[in-house]
């Protein structure tokens, strides 16, 4: 059994190795919902002073707030579950086929087999392939080879004058073995 300190001080470095790459990437902007894989990542944006971070009620409004971020030309990220993907779907595509705004969607990847609860289990079923029938680019985050893709993700949206979104597993997430 793991002891619940080590836990959190993994969560913590992994928090922290990802904020870092997300600010390597630009990333000046971020705002988000709560979701609790996502909690050790937002107190780290929280903290930190080089990103400013907009708590919202709706996952679309995060979206909102990310592309006026583009429009004037700042980076930003939006954190939530990829519930708040398939929310903003139309947003999404809309930025991407018609507004061409830049953003980077940090997605919890609810729903896989790494996940114990069972309403969580269709978003994993469908939330890759809405995102890429809305004409998004969707990567799969499933751990710390993978945090790259935290800093590149910014970069590829602004090259691409769309979102891109970052399915993250528990592990990507949380440092948490499977």
């Amino acid at each position: 059994m793991r002891s619940p300190m080590t836990d959190v001080d993994t969560a913590t470095t992994r928090s922290a190795a990802i904020v870092d790459r997300l600010r390597a990437g630009g990333v000046g902007l971020a705002a988000y919902l709560p979701d609790s894989w996502l909690s050790p990542l937002i107190g780290e944006v929280v903290a930190d002073p080089s990103i400013l971070d907009v708590r919202v009620t709706r996952e679309d409004d995060a979206v909102a707030i990310a592309g006026g971020s583009a429009l004037m030309g700042l980076r930003s990220a939006v954190l939530c579950q990829n519930a708040g993907v398939l929310l903003s779907a139309n947003v999404l595509a809309a930025f991407a086929h018609h507004h061409e705004l830049p953003l980077v969607v940090v997605a919890a990847a609810r729903g896989g087999a790494e996940d114990g609860f069972y309403y969580q289990m269709y978003k994993g079923q469908v939330t890759a392939g809405v995102a890429a029938a809305a004409g998004l680019t969707v990567h799969h985050v499933d751990g710390p080879d993978d945090d790259w893709l935290f800093e590149k993700a910014s970069e590829q949206a602004w090259l691409l004058r769309r979102p891109v979104v970052l399915l993250c597993s528990r592990r990507a997430l949380l440092g948490e073995p499977v």
